[in-house]
């Protein structure tokens, strides 16, 4: 008789506080996210070196990514660096395009050479559409049956359009218009002064010129262009919508299979903290024995098997949610695609997510209206209580 009362000196010993609870719940949900990112860098390396279907998914998925980039870069929407391995910044390509116009305007009379002889800082643009104006002017002509838009906003007047207006040109005079895409020359010598020696208002044949602001604005009018061009790219270009589901399609694959080690790390940190740790150190997990508490039967008796059981089963259930915690940790913005991740029957990861906090804000108002006992939805499930040790 004995050992079934053991635990009843704490049974009259006060609740704990729903501070002490609440900071409890906080430890475990920490040291539980400790734990899962270990299991899951574990499982995942795993995964990695055993799943044959892993390698697949990421190999399908590199190469469509690779083939996208290639679309983006035969339309020069993106300057893609062989030796860096990957795409120059949206900045550079701006800077890149900008400094072609001066270079083509101005040809051998720049202040100094040495700020031109950038591999992508073309001195041709007189003649030769590059950039937004070349995805206009050739690209998308060129490719008019793969437009799903019936071949509209197309063409070198279209593009040529496109600079005058977003520069306000007819007020501004940026542009020679009949010699479109050089710049007025007065203009081009300002900025020319701006790029060699940074000279940001300059006087040229008797007018002054901001150039810093001129080159802002100039600038702003290309990178408009650039993504309104990208987004036409995207949404009307038939090859690339081809390649973009094949994409989309392993990429969800891939974040369920990702999700399926996350559960099992989940799983198996679940099963360590919620019920080896209890087991060994006789019904507490870690946060109550920090905070000096003690986990008993709701009766006083000693915990039973049952117990230890409904006790990991619902503390699984309520500390769910911080899986997204591992989710952001390890993949940071990508973190809505898991979310948004179809699952089974229509069901997605966010869902199961919130279905957790759900069940974790009915654990606080359990906890909250029960002011003799403060128990919580785990001690109502698992028949238990947390006291006070001393």
């Amino acid at each position: 008789m004995k050992n079934e009362v053991s635990d009843s000196e704490y049974q009259f010993n006060s609740p704990f506080s729903v501070s002490k609870r609440i900071v409890g719940f906080l430890i475990d949900s920490l040291l539980l996210i400790v734990l899962m990112l270990v299991v899951f860098r574990a499982t995942d390396a795993l995964f990695v070196a055993g799943s044959a279907r892993l390698r697949s998914l990421n190999a399908r998925m590199e190469e469509r990514r690779q083939k996208i980039v290639e679309q983006f870069t035969e339309a020069q929407l993106m300057i893609y660096n062989e030796e860096r391995g990957e795409a120059l910044e949206d900045p550079e390509q701006g800077e890149a395009f900008l400094y072609s116009l001066v270079r083509s305007t101005l040809g051998s009379d720049v202040v100094d050479a040495s700020f031109y002889e950038g591999a992508h800082i073309y001195g041709d643009c007189g003649t030769t559409a590059r950039s937004v104006l070349y995805y206009y002017g050739v690209f998308k002509p060129s490719h008019a049956v793969d437009f799903t838009d019936g071949g509209a906003a197309m063409g070198a007047e279209y593009g040529k359009e496109l600079f005058l207006s977003g520069c306000n040109n007819a007020e501004n005079g940026y542009f020679d218009e009949a010699a479109f895409p050089l710049l007025a020359r007065d203009v081009a010598v300002a900025l020319d002064r701006l790029i060699c020696i940074n000279e940001k208002v300059s006087t040229v044949n008797g007018k002054v010129y901001h150039a810093d602001e001129i080159y802002v604005q100039l600038y702003q009018t290309y990178y408009d262009i650039l993504q309104e061009a990208r987004t036409d790219l995207t949404n009307h270009y038939a090859p690339y919508a081809q390649l973009e589901e094949g994409f989309s399609a392993a990429r969800e694959a891939l974040i369920a299979l990702k999700i399926g080690e996350l559960c099992i790390a989940y799983a198996v940190s679940a099963a360590v903290y919620f019920l080896l740790v209890p087991l060994l150190a006789k019904g507490q997990t870690a946060s109550v024995l920090f905070l000096r508490g003690r986990c008993i039967h709701a009766a006083g008796l000693r915990l039973k098997w049952y117990n230890y059981l409904l006790r990991w089963l619902a503390e699984s259930i309520l500390c769910f949610g911080n899986i997204i915690f591992v989710v952001l940790l390890t993949y940071g913005r990508y973190t809505s695609f898991f979310l948004m991740c179809d699952l089974f029957g229509g069901v997605k990861f966010y869902m199961i997510f919130l279905a957790a906090v759900a069940c974790l804000a009915a654990s606080l108002i359990c906890l909250l209206c029960d002011r003799q006992k403060r128990r919580a939805l785990t001690d109502l499930i698992s028949r238990t209580a947390v006291k006070e040790k001393e």
